[in-house]
């Protein structure tokens, strides 16, 4: 019954439901979530916030099902793929190929999801994250992933950014 409260509309239900799971067995949560994941309709259109969802939960658990995460950084669903680079950005300890996955996701078309991504690179050490950054400012930075941008690299250079100096229009 609580991992079917996953799929309400309403966001605060499926939150404690989260909570509520958090505080339960992990493996017998796991094994549940498993079983209920492969049961889903994948012809839902909301399949992918469902499996987003039970991704939530076994990060929540502190077990990441990698499985889930590399599915919904896949997804096709721009929004699902940002949640899932994010998932990695604070489970790269579980995952041993982070990088590489966080590579591929700075190649991503869509802005939001590179954003994750270069805020997710710039806290790996210099030589990890560096090339991740670099690689998502090959394609075009919109206004709100330029100073993301510039902040990590300054950041994974272990320099600051200077602040621009505002010119006065005339």
């Amino acid at each position: 019954e609580l991992l079917n409260n996953l799929k309400l509309p309403e966001y605060r239900t499926r939150y404690r439901t989260r909570r509520e799971l958090r505080g339960r067995n992990a493996s017998s949560v796991l094994t549940a979530l498993t079983h209920w994941v492969a049961s889903l309709d994948k012809q839902d259109q909301k399949y992918e916030h469902h499996v987003l969802e039970a991704l939530w939960v076994s990060w929540g658990l502190n077990k990441v099902d990698q499985s889930l995460l590399r599915q919904m950084l896949n997804a096709k669903d721009y929004k699902a793929r940002a949640a899932a680079v994010q998932v990695l950005r604070y489970t790269g300890h579980q995952v041993t190929d982070q990088a590489e996955l966080l590579m591929q996701s700075a190649k991503d078309e869509n802005g939001r999801v590179r954003l994750q991504t270069i805020v997710a690179a710039s806290w790996l050490p210099k030589d990890v994250g560096l090339p991740i950054v670099m690689e998502a400012g090959k394609l075009p930075l919109d206004e709100w992933m330029e100073n993301p941008y510039e902040e990590a690299i300054a950041h994974l250079n272990g320099t600051s950014v200077q602040e621009k100096k505002d010119e006065l229009l005339i």
